[in-house]
């Protein structure tokens, strides 16, 4: 439904709309939510998301069509469902920074310039080893708001640190001003797409073995064998070769004298690419497997960085998480 008229919701709303307009030069004055933009009364109706898919806005299109001009104002508006938007007539004020008012008097879509008192973060890119940590975070408990601290105690990152890469987040939409929560599953596609995933180093080792050479405790398994204790149905996962995190340079340092590029591969291990490493609890070592076994999350984290067979993998274990309805953000 449609903010009601005249509430301080709807005035919010309404100047948020007006503010924007403003910084495309148009001449806006706001009364109690009302706008009159170049000598133009405007009445919207307006509807708030945080942030919505194209089907969701699809279905509201289809059930509030009759009630124009609309605005739908969003954290995050994606280009499919700015189209859905567009193709009724309908406008939008994505909170990244961009506005579409389509009704007689107005017709102005364009991106919002920035304010020069705006406060910017002096990087927007949060794919930092911090916000991996933060994304990773998210995804483990997608209905909790991220927050500083709430974060940064959990991941051992300074409140300030963790406050800032939040905000990078905020500002490329991936996860909501208001709302804090993340937007899904568009995190999860994003951070696997900057999860790094190179510099695996071949060993003829077995796990077992390797772990008689090194610290045990270092090594946290993250291959489809973990990832089936996690809940995903892969078969045949015993002949594949392990896939281990290690989790000191150290380690590392030691398991790369076993290597033999004349021997079959029987591990592969690399540096965890955060230093927040969690694990499955479910799973603690014991004399069977003196080795850690990652988070479900991690394992699909780095599963899915296979276009192939491992996003096929984690499309059937269903561990990627949505809006909560089903619907995926």
């Amino acid at each position: 439904m449609f903010v009601t008229a005249g509430t301080p919701e709807y005035v919010d709303l309404a100047r948020e709309v007006g503010d924007a307009l403003k910084a495309l030069r148009l001449d806006v004055r706001e009364v109690d939510g009302a706008l009159t933009v170049d000598g133009t009364r405007v009445a919207l109706n307006l509807l708030e998301r945080a942030h919505p898919t194209p089907a969701e806005l699809r279905d509201v299109v289809d059930r509030l069509r009759g009630n124009q001009p609309a605005v739908v104002v969003a954290d995050r508006i994606s280009a499919p469902g700015r189209d859905v938007l567009r193709d009724v007539g309908w406008g939008w004020l994505d909170r990244r920074g961009h506005v579409r008012v389509w009704t007689p008097g107005i017709r102005v879509e364009g991106p919002v310039p920035a304010r020069d008192n705006d406060p910017r973060p002096p990087s927007d890119n949060p794919w930092t080893t911090v916000g991996l940590e933060i994304a990773l975070a998210s995804l483990m408990d997608p209905t909790r708001p991220v927050t500083a601290r709430s974060v940064a105690p959990l991941i051992e990152r300074s409140v300030g640190a963790v406050h800032q890469i939040i905000g990078r987040f905020n500002h490329v939409g991936l996860i909501g001003r208001n709302t804090q929560l993340p937007l899904l599953p568009d995190l999860f596609w994003e951070t696997t797409a900057h999860w790094p995933d190179d510099g695996w180093v071949a060993l003829p080792a077995t796990l077992e073995e390797l772990s008689a050479v090194v610290t045990a405790e270092a090594l946290v398994r993250v291959d489809e064998r973990a990832a089936t204790l996690g809940g995903a149905r892969i078969p045949a996962v015993g002949d594949l070769p392990a896939r281990v995190y290690v989790t000191a340079p150290g380690v590392l340092r030691r398991a790369r004298r076993l290597a033999d590029a004349s021997a079959p591969t029987r591990t592969w291990v690399r540096e965890a690419p955060v230093e927040w490493v969690p694990v499955h609890e479910d799973f603690p070592p014991n004399e069977g497997h003196p080795w850690l076994i990652g988070h479900p999350m991690l394992c699909a984290l780095r599963l899915a960085r296979d276009p192939a067979r491992g996003r096929e993998i984690v499309a059937d274990w269903g561990i990627v998480p949505t809006d909560g309805t089903g619907a995926e953000r």
